[in-house]
Order: C-alpha cells, then sequence, then structure tokens
C-alpha cells in the first residue's frame, strides 16, 4: 500500500492537480454549469409533458407540442450557451474584457454554422450537436483576441472615453481577424470538399468522443478516476467532469430530444446517470456509509460523525464523510470508497439496458435526495425502487470494511481513555 501512495503521489497526484487548475478546462467546465439552470428548467416542463404516472401522461398528451416549447428553448440552447459562457470565463481567468469576447464567440459560432435551405439557422446545430465545436471555437476566439491584445495590435481611445466604447474599438481588430478566418475555413471547406466546420468537428471530435462517453468502459473509467482522486483528497469530478461534462451533457440532450419524439432513448450514459446514479449522498454513495455510522458504530468518532453527516448525505454532500472519517489516504475506507459506486454504475447500467428501469433523460439538481432522484431522472418509479437497492449493495459492500476500522477506533479510544484514567490516578 505505501508503495502504491507513493506511485500515485509521485506520478498521478501532480497530473490530476495540473489539469484541475488548467486554464482551458476550468473555462469548458465553468462555462457547461452555466447552462445547467436552463436545463433544469426545460427539465420541469419535460416532466409535466411526460410524467411517470401513465394516466397522468394521457391526460397531459394534447398539452406537449404547447410544453416542449421551453424545452426546445433550454435543452436547443445548449452550445449556443455554452459558446458564450465558455469563452466569458477564459477571458475572465486572462483578465480581459469578458463581454466582448462572448459576443465575439457567439457571432463565430453563427458564422460556422450552416444555414438551411431556407435560409434560416438549424435549431439542431443550436444544442448538443453543436456543443463541440461551441468549445472549439470560444478557446480560438480568445486565444486570438488575447495574442492581438497582449502585443497592442488593437485600437487604443483616448482617456476620458466611456468604457463602453473604448471596449468595443479595442474587439475591432481582433474580432474583425476572427470572424474572417472562421468564415475562410468554413467557405474553403464548403467549396472544396462540400463539408462544414460543424461536420468536420462532429466526425473528428464528437461521434468518437460521445462512443466512449455512452460506453459502460467510458463510465466506469471515469468512476474510477472520480474516486481514486477523491481517495487523494483532490475533488475528482470537477476533474473529470471538466473533460467529460461536454459529452455527457450531448447524450442526455439527444435522450431529451428521443423522449419528446415519442421514440426509444439511445443512451443510459448521461448527465443524470453520472451525476445522479452511482452517487447517492454524494461520491463514493456516502449515503451507505453515513447509514451504518448512525446504526452499527460503536466508536464515537464514527458515531458522531454519522448523526452530524446523515442530512448533508441525504442531499448528496459527501465531503463531512471523506474528510471527516476520513476516507482520505484512509485504505479501510478508500477501497469500498471506490467498490460501492463501481459495482453500483454496472448494476444500474445492466438493469436499464435489460428495461427493467427506464433510462435517464431528465437533468434535476445535485442535491435532489434518494429515491426521489431515481424517479425524477427516469421518468420511472421503478427508478426509486432500484435506488433503494443500489444503497443497500453500497452498505454491504461497506460493511466489513467499516466493522474493521470502527473497531480500531474503539480500540484506540478505550486505550486514551484508560491512559487519561492513569493519568489522573497518578495526579
Amino acid at each position: 500500500m505505501n508503495r502504491f501512495n507513493d506511485f500515485m503521489e509521485r506520478y498521478f497526484m501532480p497530473i490530476a492537480g495540473k489539469m484541475a487548475e488548467q486554464r482551458h478546462l476550468k473555462a469548458i467546465r465553468d462555462g457547461i454549469v452555466t447552462t445547467m439552470p436552463l436545463l433544469i428548467i426545460g427539465s420541469i416542463f419535460l416532466i409535466i409533458s411526460s410524467p411517470p404516472v401513465k394516466s397522468w401522461a394521457e391526460f397531459m398528451k394534447p398539452y406537449a407540442p404547447a410544453l416542449s416549447i421551453p424545452v426546445d428553448a433550454t435543452f436547443g440552447l445548449l452550445g449556443l450557451v455554452a459558446v458564450f459562457s465558455i469563452a466569458y470565463s477564459l477571458a475572465r481567468s486572462y483578465k480581459m474584457d469578458e463581454l466582448s469576447a462572448g459576443v465575439l464567440s457567439v457571432a463565430a459560432f453563427f458564422v460556422a454554422t450552416p444555414l438551411t435551405e431556407d435560409g434560416n439557422i438549424p435549431l439542431n446545430l443550436m444544442g448538443s450537436q453543436g456543443l463541440f465545436i461551441a468549445i472549439v471555437l470560444a478557446i480560438f476566439t480568445v486565444e486570438v483576441y488575447r495574442f492581438f491584445e497582449t502585443r497592442n495590435i488593437v485600437i487604443r481611445m483616448p482617456d476620458g472615453v466611456p468604457p463602453s466604447v473604448w471596449r468595443a474599438f479595442t474587439a475591432l481588430i481582433p474580432g474583425a481577424v476572427i470572424i474572417f478566418a472562421v468564415w475562410g475555413i468554413d467557405l474553403s471547406l464548403h467549396h472544396s470538399f462540400d463539408l462544414s466546420l460543424h461536420g468536420i468537428v462532429g466526425a473528428v471530435l464528437r461521434q468518437p468522443l460521445e462512443a466512449m462517453g455512452a460506453s459502460l468502459w467510458g463510465a466506469i473509467i471515469a468512476i474510477i478516476l472520480i474516486h481514486l482522486l477523491w481517495s487523494f483528497g483532490i475533488h475528482g469530478i470537477s476533474v473529470v467532469a471538466s473533460v467529460m461534462a461536454p459529452i455527457w451533457y450531448s447524450l442526455t440532450e439527444q435522450n431529451v430530444a428521443a423522449q419528446q419524439a415519442g421514440e426509444e432513448l439511445p443512451y443510459i450514459i448521461g448527465q443524470p446517470f453520472m451525476a445522479i446514479w452511482w452517487a447517492v449522498g454524494g461520491s463514493g454513495m456516502a449515503i451507505a456509509l453515513t447509514i451504518l455510522f448512525v446504526w452499527r458504530a460503536r466508536s464515537k468518532h464514527l458515531k458522531s460523525l454519522g448523526r452530524g453527516s446523515i442530512w448533508a448525505s441525504f442531499f448528496n454532500i459527501s465531503e463531512p464523510v471523506v474528510f471527516g472519517a476520513p476516507i482520505v489516504m484512509n485504505p479501510l475506507l478508500f477501497v469500498p470508497f471506490i467498490l460501492a459506486p463501481l459495482t453500483v454504475g454496472i448494476i444500474t447500467y445492466f438493469t436499464m439496458s435489460i428495461g427493467l428501469v427506464g433510462k435517464p433523460y431528465v437533468i434535476i439538481p445535485w442535491t435532489t435526495p434518494p429515491p426521489f432522484s431515481g424517479i425524477l431522472t427516469t421518468g420511472d418509479w421503478r427508478g426509486g425502487v432500484l435506488m433503494i437497492v443500489n444503497i443497500i449493495v453500497a452498505m454491504m459492500i461497506y460493511y466489513p470494511f467499516f466493522r474493521l476500522y470502527d473497531k480500531k477506533l474503539l480500540q484506540e479510544e478505550q486505550e486514551e481513555a484508560q491512559d487519561s484514567g492513569v493519568a489522573k490516578l497518578v495526579e
């Protein structure tokens, strides 16, 4: 175990730490998070139009077209909102003019978007299908803008000019270069190969990444990495989601579109699966461990920790347990901390793949407590049952490790109490 710890600290942790602080990955993560309120609002209308109760669903059927308008206006603008928010976040990290960077990235996004035969903007490219080119164009826009600004190749206005005016003129030269470059590349692709930037990015990035992200193996690797990072004190989901979140959101948006069309949902893996299903009580299925602390712990430390953290775990906050038990750098607990969510994730995947429980398609706040989160994400009451089963499975995995750790702490507490008693007698 010491060799493993040394290996992780020497080789793995520096890479993970750099990824967590990498400027562009942080901008992508923060930009995607900005879309969350829209997606949650859209999911509320989606639940209303496609409720989990069959009789209610039949009653709501005539109103589904009207209810789909807010869904389209939220999920359908995922790429458009992301291109602005990612550019805004990246520009802010460079201490540049965030608003100008965001506006220029939106303009570049529209320049790269091919119009329909009727000359209209294709809404499908404003959503998840445009998410990956939104990431590329946001980063491209900010880096080109920064290149010109750091070399002072901008129009400078005299002192006393209002900030809104000088910002507009400062963005003029880099903005013209950005728009011209995107337009020129897209025009060349269209005339030479009958392709668009959307098509190229889709073929090179979106399709391969979605294939990887939608697979069970992709989910397993992500779950292991997240909990391995947590086990060494790094916020695992922040690191992994900075790379994988665009993929998970894109897969979910396609499930939403299939649900609206009354078609079979294509994917199990997506944002609801990766944010909710293996993280009941927070990362590591922490609610299972806190229940054991409250119910079975004999040591004062774990008993009091369980009582203090059970409600946090109920709302999927795991930090009190992760750092309070602690799980970090504790081989007696970080082994089941990885095994429990991994086992639960595999059980959930196969249960959904054979149709016992509906596939998740609704994005909800990550603090939604179980088993309601299981019902809401799938639109299926059996999702709540499966979530309860998953908690029980996680408790069974944790139990032998918990007993060993609890016994060890109890022994230490008794020895400490005896030493304290001897010291008092000596006095």
